[in-house]
This record gives C-alpha cells, structure tokens and sequence, in this order.
C-alpha cells in the first residue's frame, strides 16, 4: 500500500471500515441493478419507456427526500441506512421474481421501484453526512477521498459485473446478483455503530425541522447559488450518463457488455481521481481553478461521447468524465460539509439530492423530447454543449474563490459563523 494512501487510513476510528464495506457493496450493487433494470427496459418496452421509468422515479425522490429530511439528523445515521437498505432488499427482490417469470410490465416496475427510491431517500443524505460524524473534523478531507475510492471501485465493478451476468447468463440472474449483494450490505450498515446525534432537536416537530432546513439552505447566498449551479449542471449531465447512454450503445449495434465496461470507465475514472488524481490536482491548481477545470471536462467528455461510433471510445470518453466528476466533487464536498453545523448536514444533505433528482426528473424529459425530433448524437452535442455554458458560470457563484481558499480549521461551522440566526 503507497505510504500515502495508508496516511489516510491512520486515525479515522474503528467504525470507518464498515462504512467503506457498505459503500462498496451498496453501490456494487445498485450499479448491477441500474445496468440489468436499463438493459431490461430498453430492450422489452424501448426509449419512450425507459424515459417515463427515469423521470417517475426522480420525481418520487423528489417528494420523498424533503418529507423525510429531518430524521437524518434526529436518528443515528447507521440505523437508517441499514433499515433503508433493508427495505431495498424487498423492492430487489420483487424486480428479479418479475424477470424470472417473464413478466414485463412497465407499470408495476415503476411501483415497485418507488419503494426502493423512497428508501433511499433516507439512506442517501446519511450516507454522504455519516462520515463527518465517524472522523475528527481535520481527517474528513481523507475520509471522503476513501469513501469516494470505495463508491467509484463499487461503481467500476457493479457495471461490469451486470454486464458479465447479462451477456452470459440472463437479466434474471443479474437482477438475483443485486439483491443478494445488496443483502449483504445491510449487514455492514448494521456493524456500524449507531451514533446519536448530539443536538437536541428531537423535542421539536419533523416539520418544523424540515423547515428549518430549507430555510436556512436558502438563505445562504453560496450555497444556494451553488445548489442552482448544480441543478443546471445535473439537467444535463444526469441523463448523458443515465438514460440517453443504454440508448447510444444500442444505436450502434453493441451489447450489454458495452454498457457494462462504457459504466465501469466511468467508476474507473472516479476511482483514480479519489485514489490519488483529484488531491493532485486540487494541490497544483487549487481548489476553485480545479473545479473550474472539472466543470468544463464534464463539458468536453459528454461532446466525445456524442462522436464515439466505437465501444472503445465510448469507454475512453467515460472514462475522462468519471475522473472530472472525482475532482468536482471532493472540491465541493468537503468543504460544503464543514461549512454546515453538524445537527443540519442531513438536512442539507436532502436538499442538495432533493434538486439533483428535480434536474433528473427534468433532464430525461428534455432528452425524450429532444429524441422525438432529432437523433441520439445530436442530443448528446447539444447536451454537452449546454453543460459547457453552464460550467463558465461557476466563478460567479457569491465568494466561491474566498470560501474555497478557506483551510478545514477556517472553514467548519462557517455557515453559523456568517448567519448564526438560521442554526439556532
């Protein structure tokens, strides 16, 4: 193991590893399950299927993440990714019974598959906010590069892996595959330590928690800004990586394989930048011109993808993008995650998932519209290209140089430091 690679493992606490396993396996899993449910789709009911499954099930999140918000800062974040887990567990296990008795029914895919995205409109916000409560506030920079390397080495492995079982087995036993792994990941959830939170907002109602939530996001000039950046960012980026890519490769005559390695490039490409690319570059260039940098090669990889007309290139143009994406977001989280008190990260958390899954509700609308009319290439074109002109407003986000130039110390609670009134 590179010395600096084992630095980041010395005093991160006992619980740290069951966190890392869990990801590993959670995400192994829902990358094998995203590639089978897609291939499934596509396949069996086609594009027009494929984009209302997409935007029902960002919609769903987007009602369940606001309503359930509060809870990741009221109840021990262990315990609600193990049980939402848990309950991902069923949803799975009804998809693979469907497919291994044949039955197709667009409907009931997508009534079953709200279960699972209601569940993980609990465990998403816990997962992304547990470590600031497992390390001390100056080891978090490394505990998020590790739990980055653990998402994107699950990420790599999940697509291939469905990919694998597909192209020599069968959707079903894909689908089998998911749900077991993903069994096993609630285990791991379950050896983590159940932390209570240290506040005391439990006396108060839920909802006003959630409002307190939203409130306080909101009136946060950088973060808003930032939120809106990231929503516009995600209209167009989530579908280039999501729905619209199933749909290029069976354009061009590929197999599910070709999905699986064109996916497993992109958790490739994010593995190298969490392991070691994206520290590096942040140090030579800084955190906001890193950022910058990341924003517009996300720009330039959705372009590339749109000129691929081999599996090769569509693996290379992925795997440019994942390392893009590695960089922009260890910038951004990190340091948004000190900036928020601890008793609100959840909720913020919820927030920032709650507009992602807004844009990727609006995102594959657009794309289905747009492929009504014009071809899979030419959507990808436009769609990088309007990633390109969002990106060149990122250094117009309120204070974004200062606040990135901020050091861990500086930079924790700075948010009720500045507004101290919206964390009482």
């Amino acid at each position: 193991m590179p010395p600096s690679f084992s630095r980041k493992w010395q005093g991160l606490g006992p619980a740290f590893p069951y966190l890392l396993l869990c990801d590993v396996l959670a995400v192994l899993s829902l990358s094998t399950g995203s590639v089978a449910i897609s291939w499934w789709i596509v396949t069996e009911g086609g594009a027009a299927d494929l984009s209302i499954f997409g935007i029902i099930a960002a919609l769903t999140m987007l009602i369940a993440l606001p309503l359930l918000s509060a809870h990741g800062d009221r109840l021990p974040k262990s315990r609600i990714m193990a049980w939402g887990l848990l309950a991902a567990v069923i949803t799975a296990l009804g998809l693979a019974l469907m497919a291994s008795f044949g039955f197709y029914h667009i409907g009931l895919i997508i009534f079953i598959y709200s279960f699972d995205v209601i569940a993980f409109s609990m465990v998403l916000p816990a997962v992304s906010s547990i470590a600031a409560d497992l390390v001390p506030a100056n080891r978090l920079a490394d505990a998020l590069s590790l739990q980055k390397s653990a998402q994107s080495l699950g990420r790599l492995a999940g697509p291939v892996l469905g990919g694998g079982v597909i192209a020599l087995s069968s959707i079903s036993f894909a689908l089998w595959v998911y749900t077991a792994t993903l069994l096993i990941a609630v285990c791991s959830a379950f050896a983590i330590p159940a932390i209570k939170p240290s506040n005391q907002t439990t006396k108060s109602h839920w909802r006003s928690e959630v409002r307190a939530g939203l409130y306080a996001k909101w009136k946060i000039p950088i973060d808003r800004n930032w939120t809106v950046f990231g929503f516009f960012i995600m209209i167009f980026f989530s579908p280039a990586i999501g729905m619209l890519l199933p749909l290029k490769v069976y354009s061009l005559h590929l197999g599910a394989n070709w999905l699986g390695a064109t996916e497993a490039a992109l958790g490739m490409g994010m593995l190298i930048g969490a392991l070691w690319g994206a520290a590096k570059v942040i140090e030579w260039q800084g955190r906001f011109r890193a950022a910058l940098a990341a924003s517009l090669t996300l720009a330039v990889g959705i372009c590339a993808t749109a000129f691929s007309h081999q599996g090769w290139m569509l693996v290379l143009s992925f795997g440019i993008t994942g390392f893009a994406l590695s960089i922009s977001q260890l910038v951004g989280q990190t340091h948004r995650q000190l900036a928020v008190p601890d008793h609100f990260r959840a909720r913020f958390s919820s927030v920032n998932f709650m507009v992602m899954n807004l844009a990727s509700m609006l995102g594959p609308a657009i794309a289905g519209v747009a492929l009504g009319m014009v071809e899979i290439d030419v959507v990808y074109t436009a769609f990088g290209l309007s990633l390109f002109l969002v990106a060149i407003t990122f250094p117009l986000l309120p204070n974004i140089q200062a606040f990135l130039a901020l050091d861990h110390h500086e930079v924790k609670n700075w948010y009720a430091k500045k507004h101290p009134e919206l964390f009482s």
